[in-house]
């Protein structure tokens, strides 16, 4: 089988490209860090992008801060080479698996019509869509609508707060760097259920061997406040958490998210998540 997996040096990416390199017969590496030639946001380069059985689309702008502080690129980025990479295949027999995301969530969840754990029937909402916090999960939004209506054999992930080494733009490494500075808050105490990476990975790779045509959530069903995994990582740091500083949330961050994992355990039968304790020592060590 002949991949091409975009986003390889990214987060996710660089951790799957890792797994799954030498069980391919071919994997093609497309990220924007290797250069301009490798930039899918031109139409040029996202068409001479290779033949393949399957495109795994992970590249993304992603990380909360970004959101707020360059919206416009957030979502051209994460816009076009969905665009692009669709163009390039839809006439072909490759299978098209896109990275989608829990924040498209946001907005149903916190308008309470829906419940915690979410599963993937909820109805993707957008309340207030002049919030610079809608242009990651937008592009993502439209991304899933394309891929679904293209005629492509398809798979949607929807990833729910995966976590570990490697991370950038991100709250746990952004905190953890914070704690080495002497600061030590917080920007909310909502609820999140944190995957570690090598498990998500793992989901990912069983369902794109295995499985199309379907919405999936990828995470772990454990949902927990911000400031319990802040405590962790300040207990894994030597500091002491009575320390800890909760300050407001940004203007749209979900109030709470956790995913309903129930299909993706159906489908790949994975059940031996590593604990967030164990997730969270591993993280932090590679930070410090």
């Amino acid at each position: 089988m002949k991949i091409t997996l975009t986003g390889h040096k990214g987060f996710i990416g660089s951790h799957y490209y890792n797994y799954i390199k030498d069980d391919y017969d071919t994997v093609y590496p497309y990220d924007k860090k290797n250069g301009i030639a490798d930039n899918l946001s031109n139409i040029t380069v996202a068409r001479n992008a290779p033949d393949c059985d399957v495109v795994v689309h992970l590249a993304a702008t992603n990380g909360t801060r970004l959101f707020y502080e360059n919206p416009t690129d957030v979502c051209i980025n994460n816009t076009l080479p969905t665009v692009n990479l669709i163009d390039r295949y839809r006439n072909t027999n490759t299978k098209f698996v896109f990275a989608s995301t829990c924040e498209i969530f946001n907005g149903a969840i916190d308008e309470g019509y829906y419940p915690v754990p979410t599963d993937e029937q909820v109805p993707v909402m957008f309340n207030n869509i002049t919030n610079p916090r809608w242009s990651y999960s937008i592009p993502k939004a439209l991304g899933e609508n394309l891929v679904a209506n293209s005629g492509l054999e398809y798979l949607i992930i929807r990833y729910f707060n995966v976590y570990g080494p490697g991370q950038i733009d991100h709250f746990i490494n952004e905190f953890v760097e914070r704690c080495k500075q002497g600061e030590y808050y917080i920007k909310g105490n909502d609820t999140r259920s944190f995957c570690y990476v090598d498990d998500a990975v793992r989901m990912t790779d069983m369902l794109v061997r295995n499985h199309s045509n379907l919405t999936v959530n990828v995470g772990q069903q454990e949902e927990v406040k911000i400031s319990v995994v802040a405590k962790l990582i300040m207990g894994i740091m030597e500091i002491n958490p009575d320390k800890l500083e909760v300050r407001p949330s940004p203007v749209g961050s979900a109030k709470r998210r956790c995913p309903d994992t129930t299909l993706v355990k159906e489908l790949t039968g994975f059940t031996n998540y590593t604990s967030l304790h164990e997730g969270l020592k591993k993280t932090v060590e590679s930070l410090l």
